[in-house]
């Protein structure tokens, strides 16, 4: 039998479902959030799962909405903002000017070059590169990140103080 895949609508209530939808502590789940939120806007699009369990271990974080959260930040529409943000801050940043001219241009040298060229122009150039959108990510994703962190937190705790108001009102009518 073949399954039908989730409209975009459904996969952004599924998900919105599964982070409201966590318990336990609001400020463990919070760090979880702000993970999430802060390695989705960082460039480093292949390293995004390896960055977000690593540092939810650092923070003692919650993983599951570390990782949800990055799914729903780093997605095939925002990916080209978050870069060109991360390029024209890192660019501010670094002072290193780096144009798309110049980009192409590295690639028709490297394209043309031999394999030992083609590594020295790319461990030369591409470093920069590479430095500058880090550099411009770790500068948009960090007060994002704090951001994420403080409104989760608020969120969850909210929360879970009307659940409990809820359980002692219903407590307090038997």
């Amino acid at each position: 039998m073949l399954k039908r895949a989730m409209s975009p609508r459904r996969q952004i209530r599924y998900y919105w479902l599964r982070l409201v939808r966590l318990r336990g502590n609001p400020f463990f789940i919070a760090r979880g959030i702000a993970v999430g939120a802060f390695v989705g806007f960082t460039p480093t699009i292949p390293f995004h799962t390896v960055l977000t369990l690593f540092l939810c271990a650092v923070f003692r974080a919650n993983i599951i909405a570390a990782v949800v959260i990055n799914w729903i930040v780093s997605n095939p529409l925002t990916i080209p903002v978050e870069y060109y943000l991360s390029w024209k801050i890192g660019v501010l940043i670094t002072g290193r000017p780096i144009t798309w001219q110049q980009v192409q241009l590295m690639m028709r040298d490297i394209h043309n070059a031999g394999f030992i060229e083609a590594l020295h122009l790319i461990s030369a150039r591409f470093l920069q590169v590479v430095y500058c959108l880090v550099t411009g990510g770790v500068v948009v994703a960090l007060p994002i990140g704090l951001l994420s962190y403080f409104l989760a937190a608020y969120f969850y705790f909210y929360r879970q103080r009307k659940k409990q108001e809820r359980f002692i009102e219903r407590i307090s009518k038997k």
